[in-house]
Parts: C-alpha cells; structure tokens; sequence
C-alpha cells in the first residue's frame, strides 16, 4: 500500500475523533455560540463527513473524485447557516481548523509511511483545493439564500404595507400611508386582487389620504388596479386624494373612469351605509 492510501485509510478511520477535536477544542468557542448542546452529535457526524472526503481525496491521490460530494456538502451548509443565522465571516474563520486537524494528522503517520517531501506536497495540492472549493461553494450558498430570506422578508413587509380589511361582507379598505413607489405599487395590484377574491367583497375603498406624492408610474399602476378589480366585479372608491395629487394625475391624463371619489373615509362610509 503506497503512502497516499495508507494516509488517507488513517485519516478515515479516526474522522470521528477529528471532528470531535473540531467541536470539542479548535472550534469550541464558535460552535457553542451556534449550536444547541443537544445538537452536538449531529454536527459530529456531519463533520465527520467531510474529514471522510478529504480522506478518500488522499487514498485514491485524486482530488476530482469527491468534488460533487464536497460541493453538496457545502452548499447544504451554507443554507443550513443562514437558517441558524450565523455570520458568514465567522462560519469561513472554521476551515482553518481543517487543515490543522487534517495535517497533524498526517505528521503522525510521516515516518511510518515514509511520506517523502514531493509526496506532501501533492497531498497538499489534494487538500487545499478541496477545503477552498468547500468555503467557496458555502459562500456563494449563503449569499444566495441570504438574499432569498431578505427577499422574502421585504416582500412581507411589502404585503403588510397594503393591507386590505374587510368592513363587512360588501365592503372592504385598504389604507396607504407612506410613499407608494412603482415597487409597492405592483405589490399593491397583486394583494388587493388576491384579497377580494378571498373576501367575495364588492366594493374596495382606496384611502390615499397618507400618500404624499403619486408619479406617473405609479398612477398608471392604480389605474390598472381598478381596471382588474372591475373584471371580478370589485367597485372601487378613492378617498383622501389630496390636491397635489389630484393635480398630477390630470396632468398625466390618467382618467379613473367608473371609479367614484371621495373627500375623505367618513364620506365613504356614511355614503355606503355601513
């Protein structure tokens, strides 16, 4: 057996002990800070894993052989991070840790194998790509699914920035507070739609009375809203137009045709009979 499989059969069978060492010693401080003691075990074992193909990568001398496996390890644990909310400078600090245990390793089998010095330096070009190639590949899966989750998060608090209420079984409002930029404008056809269709409501009151400014786009997508809601038989009415914005969707030449207008909410409302 030449050195490369008696080193890498060795680092195999003590992966377990390495990972713990991991855990337990190097990487101490950083896994009590992230990790539920009771989960412990369970980072042991996929830890484990990973020393198992760096391991395998020595033995056959031959880093491509574990590639994918290293590639889907990696990526499961970036998005596993970002799920525990661990910072990713942090997580990267770690792989240190790999090549420490990987390479102590390794010293105590140097004079048993006889691992001459052009044999080291080809491990050394089986282990680090390997290890730069997982931190890579963790990266690039946290950034994705950090940005996924912030994503998913401003589109929540977009959906709750146009909120719908129902009244009572006719008559529902969506009050706008705030700027309604071009964004929140198509969140704003997406969710009125969707909520009258689950609403059965008939008619949708629009208050713009906390609406600064309205810009060209963002009228043409109002308009568009009342259009689409006239399609599953919503009426709409629009209170709280201020002058100013009034002004400006004359000036765009935008008509809100079989829409009815109101000076304010309490207009509205006591015109519908509520």
């Amino acid at each position: 057996m030449n050195a490369y499989a008696q080193l890498g059969s060795y680092i195999m069978q003590k992966s377990e002990e390495l990972a713990r060492e991991l855990n337990e010693s190097l990487d101490k401080e950083f896994v009590e800070s992230n990790l539920p003691p009771d989960e412990l075990a369970e980072l042991n074992d996929w830890r484990a894993k990973f020393i198992g193909y760096i391991a395998e990568a020595v033995r056959q001398n031959d880093s491509s052989v574990v590639w994918t496996d290293i590639k889907k390890w990696a990526r499961t644990s970036g998005e596993e991070a970002v799920y525990r909310g661990i910072e990713l400078d942090d997580a990267l600090t770690t792989l240190t840790s790999w090549r420490t245990v990987t390479w102590n390793t390794i010293l105590e089998k140097v004079d048993e194998v006889g691992l001459t010095a052009k044999e080291a330096i080809q491990i050394s070009f089986i282990i680090d790509p390997i290890i730069d190639k997982a931190g890579q590949e963790f990266s690039l899966a946290y950034i994705e699914n950090f940005r996924h989750y912030l994503n998913k998060a401003k589109n929540s608090v977009m959906e709750y920035s146009v909120p719908v209420v129902g009244l009572n079984d006719d008559v529902a409002i969506l009050p706008l507070i705030g700027e309604l930029d071009d964004e929140r404008a198509k969140v704003l056809k997406e969710v009125a739609l969707h909520k009258c269709l689950e609403l059965r409501n008939s008619t949708l009151i629009f208050d713009l009375s906390g609406v600064p400014m309205v810009d060209t786009m963002v009228a043409n997508e109002l308009s568009q809203v009342i259009d689409s809601l006239k399609l599953i038989g919503v009426k709409t009415i629009l209170t709280g137009l201020r002058p100013e914005i009034a002004q400006a969707v004359v000036e765009i030449g935008i008509k809100f045709e079989g829409m009815t207008i109101r000076k304010n909410l309490k207009t509205a409302i006591e015109g519908l009979k509520i």
